[in-house]
């Protein structure tokens, strides 16, 4: 009887844990991808910015992956030491670097997107060609809740400060 009063509220719970088992299945492929490739998950996820980018500075991929500049100098030197990365002088800064992937890291990273896009392609063709909106509807939500939570944090950092 409480679904038939409440049938957001169950719909609500349903989307939540579809989404959550969305997020763990990721986690997993992420997980078992890195494995296989003998690298940490967030070196994955820098070959994964670097392909996306082209190249990136140790700073930004700090910034993206929200790690410290240590953890990226200790993943970065494991990258290039794995032959997937190099690390390059950066001609708009002496003292700092670049990193760009290696053929061995671009392909390691084109297989990525080769199984990402087999899983995607055959789930948007179940569902009429309309998953491509239904992501980018989905990513640009949850961007404005971070938007909207950086938002809320820094309202109650001022708050908290104008009351002491």
């Amino acid at each position: 009887m409480a679904d038939q009063q409440h049938p957001q509220a169950d719909d609500s719970a349903a989307l939540r844990a579809a989404f959550d088992a969305v997020v763990r299945a990721q986690t997993s492929l992420t997980t078992e991808l890195s494995r296989q490739a003998g690298i940490h998950e967030s070196a994955l996820r820098t070959l994964v910015l670097l392909s996306e980018t082209g190249y990136a500075t140790p700073t930004e991929v700090a910034g993206y992956l929200g790690l410290t500049s240590g953890a990226v100098t200790n993943t970065t030197d494991r990258l290039v030491d794995a032959g997937l990365v190099e690390r390059r002088r950066n001609p708009a800064d002496r003292r700092g670097s670049l990193l760009e992937l290696t053929p061995a890291g671009a392909e390691l990273i084109a297989d990525r997107q080769r199984r990402y896009a087999a899983v995607l392609g055959s789930v948007d063709a179940a569902h009429d060609g309309r998953l491509l909106a239904l992501l980018e509807d989905l990513a640009n939500a949850l961007l404005i809740g971070a938007v909207d939570a950086h938002a809320d944090r820094a309202d109650t950092a001022d708050t908290a400060d104008t009351a002491g």
